[in-house]
């Protein structure tokens, strides 16, 4: 079994999907695992030789559509990689806490809204009201005018 480290670096490899976009690749490997190096990610994979360097190959040609790469660079390790399963089961449990944590935010932005929509619906029908009292005194303006002409012509 070949093992290897891959460091990605570049502008924008942070929540472009990179670690799910590397495990959708990672059909023929025995093993996969990634994690922060400073800021940008790292990649431990074991598998057979054509696996990993096929895999390799593939990292260094592909990335997700919004990622930014600038550098690829890989390595020999000799430590343990993580069974794909494994790390697939663990990268699940990532991703939705991330979606729980993303839905409580959204839950938040959604009670703002409905308020800002109570306080405008508010702010509508006092416009509403005051047109309306605006129509009703000009209305009897106008009423009172023209009743002076009529007794004006008489």
């Amino acid at each position: 079994m070949l093992r290897a480290k891959i460091a990605v670096k570049g502008l924008k490899v942070q929540d472009v999907g990179y670690k799910l976009f590397l495990l959708s690749r990672a059909r023929k490997l025995k093993g996969i695992e990634t994690y922060n190096l400073e800021s940008d990610p790292a990649v431990l994979v074991e598998g057979g030789e054509d696996a990993v360097n096929e895999f390799v190959s593939m990292v260094k040609a592909e990335r997700p559509p919004i990622a930014e790469i600038s550098q690829v660079a890989v390595e020999g390790y000799e430590g343990h990689v993580m069974d794909k399963s494994e790390f697939s089961f663990q990268l699940c449990l990532e991703q939705l806490a991330k979606i729980a944590t993303a839905c409580v935010e959204i839950k938040e932005d959604i009670k703002e809204i409905k308020t800002d929509i109570k306080e405008m619906k508010r702010d509508i029908r006092e416009v509403r009201d005051e047109e309306t009292g605006i129509r009703l005194d000009f209305r009897s303006y106008v009423d009172e005018r023209l009743r002076k002409l009529e007794r004006m012509q008489k």
